[in-house]
């Protein structure tokens, strides 16, 4: 690649790695559990890490296997995809200016741009020394790379110890309860979140247990744009 140097490459890998340690350890138990479930759905760890690397959006992917087993729809999945992980269009927003000169490593910054990197990238200060769009790539690489290995490290414990999966699928109801619980601790975000909650009860009344989620989707997208100037 034109006007990049490697050296700096592994500088900015080297520095953006004590920040990431966090995320690998707090990802252990998720990521491990979606190789477990993709194992025990037929998928191998290639798939598993191949499903990881092509989507990276760990709570969708981990809700998509119940509706893999259940026969797969890619309509349904992809407005689900959608919704759920809409948020992260705010976050391309919120980063525009520090992802301004991170040419040739924009593409990918932006393809793998989730939760995880997106609170690293507006938290970590960059260090003087590469270019910050060095630093920012590193960030983006080790949580890449951390989550696709953690997935093909699960599908390869779930083939080789043997046990009942019942309930593990729980992982991802711990995972959204978590990060809604940090959204609560921050007074200002609280309307927000009486709003999803109020909307997905009345959808899940209106609509049943079937097809409720996409409906509140629709429905909290719409309060919050109506809101963006209040929520």
């Amino acid at each position: 690649m034109k006007n990049v140097s490697a050296k700096k490459i592994w500088l900015g890998i080297k520095a953006a790695f004590p920040i990431t340690i966090p995320i690998l350890f707090g990802w252990i138990f998720v990521g491990l559990t979606y190789g477990v479930l993709m194992n025990d759905l037929g998928y191998g760890p290639l798939w598993s890490m191949l499903f990881s690397l092509l989507c990276f959006c760990g709570g969708m992917q981990i809700a998509a296997i119940p509706m893999m087993a259940a026969g797969f729809d890619p309509l349904l999945m992809f407005i689900m995809s959608y919704f759920v992980n809409f948020r992260h269009t705010f976050y391309g927003l919120a980063l525009l200016e520090k992802y301004r000169d991170t040419a040739p490593f924009k593409p990918f910054l932006i393809y793998a741009l989730a939760d995880e990197p997106f609170s690293l990238a507006v938290s970590a200060k960059p260090p003087s020394e590469p270019e910050p769009k060095y630093f920012y790539f590193g960030l983006t690489l080790l949580t890449y790379l951390y989550w696709a290995a953690l997935s093909g490290l699960g599908s390869v414990l779930g083939s080789i110890i043997t046990f009942d999966t019942t309930g593990l699928d729980f992982a991802l109801n711990a995972l959204f309860i978590v990060l809604f619980l940090q959204q609560w601790k921050e007074k200002n975000n609280r309307p927000a979140c009486i709003v999803g909650i109020a909307v997905t009860l009345l959808s899940r009344i209106i609509f049943g247990s079937t097809v409720f989620l996409v409906p509140a989707l629709v429905g909290m997208l719409i309060i919050f744009w109506l809101g963006r100037n209040k929520l």
